[in-house]
């Protein structure tokens, strides 16, 4: 098209000049006639990807994950006491000879008579009563038994942790109009429908 644009305009220029120098060659029998055209500028429209926002990263705590456990613990550990324990006594009766058998002289009256007489004396005798150990005293071991509670305690089931998290870059894709020629002028045949003037 530019070859056939070039030639058009060289055959132009020739014409000037040949008109120019010898007017009696103009009225003669027309071949062919052009014209000049503007051919706009020719524009497309294309799409194209554009980075929105940039790809990129920030740290999430994650904070330590504890539970709540019950357990037991000793509040008094087993021990052993020792109780007293008192003697055992009971009260028992015996005799106590208080004076033993004898002989010996006495008066007595004897039908209106006083004579002396010698008389036996039998043993005399008391009761009396007195205690008598039967357990004695002492300690006692005792074995107290412990005394358990229960308590809550917190235990680390996860330690706390960062993690990076990657955010993506984001895109879009945006259409624009680009110009994919100038405008020109062009020479346009002309159908012969009648003489060209």
């Amino acid at each position: 098209m530019r070859t056939f644009t070039r030639f058009i305009a060289f055959a132009i220029a020739v014409a000037s000049v040949a008109g120019a120098s010898s007017g009696a060659l103009a009225g003669g029998k027309p071949l062919s006639c052009y014209r000049q055209v503007v051919v706009p500028a020719e524009y497309r429209t294309v799409h194209e990807t554009v980075l929105v926002r940039p790809a990129s990263s920030r740290v999430v705590e994650h904070p330590p994950v504890y539970r709540t456990v019950t357990e037991r613990v000793v509040l008094q550990p087993e021990r052993i006491s020792y109780r007293k324990i008192a003697p055992i006594y009971d009260t028992r009766a015996r005799q106590v000879l208080v004076r033993p058998a004898s002989v010996g002289w006495e008066y007595r009256t004897i039908k209106g008579e006083q004579v002396l007489c010698k008389v036996q004396h039998p043993p005399l005798y008391r009761t009396v009563h007195e205690q008598v150990l039967l357990k004695p005293g002492g300690q006692v071991a005792v074995t107290v038994p412990a005394i358990y509670g229960t308590r809550q305690r917190q235990v680390l089931m996860q330690p706390g942790r960062r993690q990076v998290v990657t955010i993506p870059a984001e895109y879009r894709t945006v259409a624009r109009t680009v110009k994919v020629s100038e405008a020109r002028t062009v020479w346009q045949p002309v159908a012969l429908g009648g003489q060209c003037r």
